[in-house]
């Protein structure tokens, strides 16, 4: 009986420690923030030259968990591809993608909200970045030209930069990862 006193003892003390030790219980988890947050271990940087929607692509997909699709785009592909040829290489990749042609920035909150992603085309579309996250007031790009940081912008401006330089985005469609708890 008096073991028993003494655990409820040192239980009912450790509570009262533990209740005010001045650590804060959140209900909500705080957001993450870009929501595509892929490791810098993951994220393919630009190579031979001109492999930006390539490298994009790869990160995007390792982002959904298909790494071997990934890899194997990483072996087999690389050079620049012209945007009227990328959709017919895709396919013939056996890519499962969705996107747009026409500036529709719908299909960019969608990839955003959905944790996807999208692949965006900028400079007058002689480059692709990776959009990664996306709100009412700020966008945020993943450049495989410097993938060790990402680069946060005004949403306009990207919008603007975006569809001057012709409009095209688009996601592979897989699961992306999953969300914060």
């Amino acid at each position: 009986m008096n073991k028993l006193l003494c655990i409820c003892i040192i239980l009912l003390v450790a509570a009262v420690m533990v209740a005010n030790s001045g650590v804060t219980y959140y209900k909500n988890y705080p957001e993450e923030h870009p929501i595509v947050n892929l490791p810098v271990a993951l994220r393919q940087e630009n190579y031979n030259n001109g492999s930006c929607v390539w490298a994009t692509t790869i990160s995007l997909l390792r982002w959904q968990g298909q790494y071997e699709m990934a890899d194997w785009i990483r072996k087999a592909r690389s050079g620049g591809v012209l945007t009227s040829k990328l959709l017919q290489s895709m396919d013939k990749a056996g890519l499962t993608f969705a996107g747009t042609d026409e500036g529709d920035v719908s299909f960019l909150e969608w990839s955003c909200r959905t944790r996807r992603g999208a692949a965006i085309v900028i400079n007058d579309g002689a480059h692709m970045v990776a959009l990664v996250d996306m709100d009412e007031d700020r966008a945020c790009i993943l450049d495989n030209n410097s993938i060790e940081q990402y680069i946060w912008i005004s949403r306009g401006a990207l919008i603007r930069e975006w569809k001057k330089s012709g409009g095209l985005a688009f996601t592979p469609v897989y699961s992306p990862a999953s969300p914060l708890p």
